[in-house]
């Protein structure tokens, strides 16, 4: 029997008909869609996963027949539904344009009405038309990355003087201005013009990984939990076959195959992020470490081309492959506690304080609080997006942590990331206090733990001790120097600020002339 890769518990990795079928019940559109075990040891299609699902009215046989008209064999996938009904699906374009393929196209799109609660007919749109090409993400980042490692502090100040046109001429941000409004524009076909939507693109393993998860992120609340953003990330980029071996250059693949194509997602995530920062479970400094984790190496996540030649490594060697996203293996709690949100801590509290909710029973009978996903899905949860170019930003954190003479000492977001640590846990506090008062029991002594990474703390009354130094950088919890202390380590006291990351943890930069170096290995 062939060997499973080992799943970090909590984590979906949407390779059983279990986990599919979780989904569609958790959507609530099982009558609609089938799961389909059609392609069972990767007997048909190479380039998709073992099981996924498709319309019901659609046969595996008739799947098989279809298939080869598209490339890379990639028929209409189901990503997902609404509670009206209406959905969102993945496909290649067409391998060749002749009859027969559009008569081919034609029955996987009749087959797609058919699941629409109105027999609507769906809307395609081919984001390759839209949004950048893969070596237009390449040539981009290339010019991002030379713009963000300067090779002397004298080169540093030189491009300081003309950075905004340097990178206006990356035309990184406009790419990713574009991605999220493509997303919007697919939002509101589902939402508003309840339209199931089917998006298209050679080969459907880069840009409709980008798209598909931003809709999913702006109109799906649950895939703004780190659990629920995890689970999308391994469905939609992971087990649906994003090329990370290609893209990434592991072991120096074919250059004109590489593009960081996650980069610009994860880049998109953080814009959304910016502009909802109480919508998010997780932080940016976790999106951060994601992007980092995609270089190490050792994690089956990041490692392959497709789930074939994930399960085929697998099955073939005794090497075991870890999942990235057991990230105790990476790092300890304390470091794991920088990737929770205050603001969405805050916000959850503040919500199921609300009168009215109460628990409810869950599928196995047992009382579970009702969850904030739960609360936002009845009252819509979109974000709605601002995608004028005024609203994009430019992530500081992940492509600037490395430079010390851009680093803002004592500032940045990593001060409004304290003190949000600290006001979360002091309303959880107090609200905590105000409900003993209402049931005239004895107020607790001890405070709350949040398991924040910053907390109340005091060194002496009234202040936290979190805020007594002055040494913390913009470039908080990485950084590319030792100069509140140099310890090697991260100090919470000191706030040193040296990296997060396993593999840079204990490094520091000593002068100028090695941070190329060690920008090299972060890109």
């Amino acid at each position: 029997m062939r060997r499973r890769i080992t799943a970090f518990t909590g984590i979906p990795l949407y390779r059983t008909t279990k986990d599919w079928d979780y989904e569609l019940r958790r959507l609530h559109c099982s009558s609609h869609w089938r799961i389909s075990l059609g392609n069972e040891n990767f007997a048909v299609l190479e380039n998709l996963p073992e099981v996924f699902v498709v319309p019901a009215s659609l046969s595996d046989n008739q799947l098989r027949k279809a298939a080869p008209f598209f490339i890379n064999k990639r028929i209409p996938i189901w990503s997902w539904s609404s509670v009206d009904g209406v959905s969102l699906l993945r496909m290649s374009t067409l391998q060749i344009d002749t009859p027969e393929a559009h008569s081919q196209l034609a029955s996987m799109l009749y087959a797609i009405t058919l699941t629409h609660p109105h027999l609507k007919e769906p809307h395609l749109l081919e984001v390759h038309k839209v949004c950048p090409s893969v070596s237009d993400i390449q040539n981009s980042y290339s010019k991002l990355r030379e713009m963000c490692m300067p090779e002397s502090e004298k080169q540093f100040w030189q491009q300081d003087e003309r950075l905004l046109g340097m990178l206006e001429a990356t035309q990184w941000l406009g790419h990713v201005r574009t991605c999220l409004a493509t997303a919007v524009d697919v939002c509101k076909l589902i939402s508003m013009k309840k339209t199931t939507t089917v998006i298209q693109e050679p080969g459907d393993s880069d840009l409709n990984c980008i798209v598909s998860c931003l809709v999913q992120l702006i109109l799906d609340s649950s895939t703004r939990h780190l659990s629920g953003f995890q689970a999308l990330i391994q469905r939609e980029w992971v087990t649906l076959g994003h090329p990370f071996f290609s893209r990434l250059g592991h072991l120096r693949s074919r250059e004109e195959l590489q593009a960081p194509v996650f980069l610009l997602f994860l880049d998109c995530v953080w814009q959304l992020a910016q502009q909802f920062p109480s919508a998010f479970e997780f932080t940016e400094t976790y999106l951060t470490t994601l992007w980092d984790s995609t270089h190490t190496g050792l994690f089956e996540t990041f490692l392959f081309d497709s789930e074939y030649e994930r399960q085929k490594i697998v099955s073939s060697s005794n090497v075991k492959l870890m999942s990235v996203w057991d990230w105790s293996q990476q790092f300890s709690n304390e470091d794991i506690s920088l990737f929770k949100n205050p603001l969405y801590l805050l916000r959850e509290e503040l919500e199921l304080a609300k009168p009215g909710l109460k628990t409810i029973p869950d599928d196995a009978g047992k009382a579970a609080i009702l969850s904030l996903s739960s609360v936002w899905r009845k009252s819509s949860g979109i974000l709605y997006l601002d995608v004028s170019a005024a609203s994009i930003k430019f992530w500081k954190q992940c492509y600037l942590r490395w430079i010390p003479l851009a680093n803002i000492v004592g500032g940045g977001s990593p001060s409004s990331y304290l003190q949000h640590c600290i006001l979360a846990e002091e309303v959880i506090n107090l609200r905590q206090q105000i409900e003993s008062m209402k049931a005239d029991s004895v107020p607790r002594r001890t405070r709350i733990r949040t398991n924040l990474f910053f907390s109340y703390t005091s060194t002496k009354p009234g202040m936290p001790a979190a805020t007594a130094n002055n040494f913390r950088t913009s470039a908080f919890p990485f950084s590319s120097n030792g100069s509140a202390g140099g310890s090697g380590y991260f100090d919470r006291k000191a706030a040193s600020c040296v990296p997060l990351h396993t593999y840079v943890k204990h490094s520091s930069l000593v002068s100028m002339e090695v941070l190329e170096d060690d920008l090299s290995e972060s890109f």
